[in-house]
């Protein structure tokens, strides 16, 4: 489903590809839509997990949004755009499990993320916190849509990373910027080829 998108994927490749009959997966899940819904409750999961992970072993507000930037949306960004456009589309109860954790979960941490921020002099006090985390939310849910970047070479984990660097420079404070940029400093000389 990740790989391929909801609709080109049947129940019969789902079996073949498990080494199992349909009817055993038809013991385990009604239909299609239940096995989906199951998939992205997993998936929700297991972002909500590395999301607050990067909340409690973050130093400052500035180095957890750059850890969840990494692995918790890393997540989203390595599936397949089409897998949301058609779970949307087709598959209104798995969908709303993603907006429900959007709004639920994504957006109050996106809002705790900025008045830590701001507490600890990284982040403008000067901002609508709301009207800044609203933006966040709609910059990161850009790159799950393939028809909005026309730059095809760039990977949807590239993105989130650009992104994140030009929203964290729109925010911070000179004290937050000189962190930034320590931290963009260390990102960059421990992922480049010696």
């Amino acid at each position: 489903f990740f790989s391929y998108g909801l609709k080109s994927v049947s129940m019969d490749d789902l079996a073949k590809m498990a080494g199992v009959s349909k009817k055993t997966i038809y013991q385990s899940f009604a239909d299609k839509a239940e096995l989906i819904t199951q998939v992205v409750e997993d998936l929700v999961q297991c972002h909500h997990e590395q999301f607050v992970a990067c909340k409690a072993t973050a130093k400052d507000a500035v180095e957890e949004l750059l850890m969840q930037s990494d692995e918790p949306f890393g997540i989203w960004a390595s599936v397949n755009q089409s897998f949301f456009y058609e779970l949307e589309k087709s598959f209104p109860e798995a969908w709303e499990k993603v907006e429900k954790h959007r709004k639920e979960v994504y957006l109050p941490g996106v809002v705790q993320n900025l008045k830590r921020g701001v507490r600890e002099g990284l982040y403008r006090d000067d901002m609508d916190v709301a009207f800044v985390a609203n933006i966040r939310i709609h910059q990161l849910t850009s790159v799950l849509q393939s028809h909005v970047f026309v730059n095809k070479t760039t990977s949807s984990a590239q993105a989130v990373k650009e992104l994140t660097n030009f929203y964290l420079h729109g925010i911070t404070t000179e004290k937050g910027k000189k962190l930034l940029n320590k931290y963009l400093k260390n990102r960059n000389e421990n992922t480049s080829p010696n």
